[in-house]
C-alpha cells in the first residue's frame, strides 16, 4: 500500500470506478494517471483499503479538463494552475518545443537525450497525444532528411530502428490480458503498427502482432492467431481488394481509410483512430473488446 495520503470515499451517487476502468474510459493508461498525481498533484482519487484507486464521476471530468488542455499545447507542469485560473492559459506551444528538442538530440545522435526525452513523454502525457504531436511529425521529418543532408539517410535508418526497437520490446515484456491478434491491410507508416501494438498493451490487451496480412491469411492462421482480429487499414488497395471479406469480428482503423468508399467503410464499421475503435466497442458493447 502506499504511503500517499487517501482522500474521502466519494459518494456512491458519483461513480466509482477502478484506475484501469479509466483508463479505458479516459484513453490515459495507468502509468500516466499515476504520475500526474504523484508528480504534478491532479486527480486525487479515494482508496480501498487496500490501497487501490477509486475514481469518481468528478475525477474523470476533472481528466477531461487535463486532456484539453494538453491539446491546446499546455504542458502537464502547468495544467494544475490553469484548473483553478483558466485565462492565465501561456501562449507557448509545448509540443512544437518539445518536438524541436527531440529533433534536435537525433540530428546530433545523442541517443541518451532521446531515451530520456522519450521516456518522460510516455510517462507524462497519454500516448496518442505523444503519437500525433510529436513522434509522427519526426518520422515525417527523418523520412525527408535524405534529400537535405548528405547524412540523412542514415540519420533515418539509425533512428526508425531505434524507434521501432524502443516499442516492439513491450510486445515481449507485456502481461497477460485480454487478447487480440493486431495486422496492417495495405501500405502504412514504418511504425503505425508497432505504435498501434503499445496503445492497447498499455490499455490492457495482450496482443500478437502479426504484422502486413491479406483476408486469405486468416484461413491459414485459423487456431493459431487469436480473434478478434484488429486491422490497420493503409493505403493502395483497390475495389477488388476490398470486396474480399474478412471473417465476422474483424475491426479496422486507421486514418488512412479516409482513402475509401464511405458506404464500405460504413459496413465494415471502421474508426479513424485506435482510440476511437477502443471506445466505440466499449461503449457498443458494455466490455472490454477492440
Amino acid at each position: 500500500m502506499s504511503d500517499e495520503p487517501q482522500a474521502a470515499a466519494p459518494l456512491p451517487d458519483e461513480g466509482v470506478y477502478p484506475i484501469r476502468e479509466v483508463s479505458r474510459l479516459t484513453g490515459v493508461n495507468a502509468v500516466t494517471l499515476r504520475a500526474w498525481q504523484r508528480r504534478y498533484g491532479l486527480v486525487q482519487p479515494a482508496r480501498t483499503e487496500k490501497g487501490h484507486r477509486l475514481y469518481s464521476e468528478q475525477d474523470i471530468r476533472q481528466i477531461g479538463e487535463i486532456l484539453s488542455w494538453l491539446e491546446r499545447g499546455v504542458s502537464i507542469g502547468q495544467v494544475k494552475g490553469l484548473l483553478s485560473e483558466p485565462q492565465s492559459a501561456p501562449v507557448s506551444d509545448h509540443w512544437q518545443q518539445t518536438l524541436d528538442q527531440f529533433g534536435q538530440a537525433l540530428l546530433v545522435f545523442n541517443q541518451r537525450k532521446a531515451e530520456a526525452e522519450l521516456n518522460d513523454l510516455l510517462a507524462s502525457y497519454p500516448f496518442e497525444l505523444v503519437r500525433s504531436r510529436v513522434l509522427q511529425p519526426l518520422v515525417e521529418q527523418l523520412l525527408g532528411l535524405w534529400r537535405e543532408r548528405p547524412d540523412g539517410e542514415l540519420l533515418q535508418q539509425v533512428w526508425l530502428g531505434w524507434l521501432h526497437t524502443r516499442f516492439a520490446r513491450h510486445l515481449i515484456e507485456q502481461e497477460k490480458g485480454v487478447p487480440v491478434t493486431l495486422a496492417s491491410w495495405g501500405q502504412v507508416g514504418p511504425l503505425d503498427l508497432v505504435w498501434a501494438a503499445y496503445e492497447l498493451i498499455g490499455q490492457g490487451y495482450e496482443v500478437q502482432l502479426l504484422g502486413a496480412v491479406e483476408p486469405r491469411h486468416v484461413t491459414l492462421l485459423e487456431g493459431r492467431a487469436t480473434p478478434p482480429w484488429l486491422v490497420l487499414l493503409g493505403a493502395g488497395l483497390g475495389k477488388q481488394d476490398l470486396a474480399t471479406p474478412w471473417p465476422a469480428g474483424t475491426r479496422f482503423f486507421g486514418e488512412l481509410g479516409r482513402l475509401y468508399d464511405a458506404d464500405w467503410l460504413n459496413q465494415q464499421d471502421w474508426r479513424a483512430s485506435l482510440a476511437e475503435r477502443m471506445a466505440q466497442q466499449s461503449a457498443g458493447r458494455g466490455r472490454k473488446t477492440p
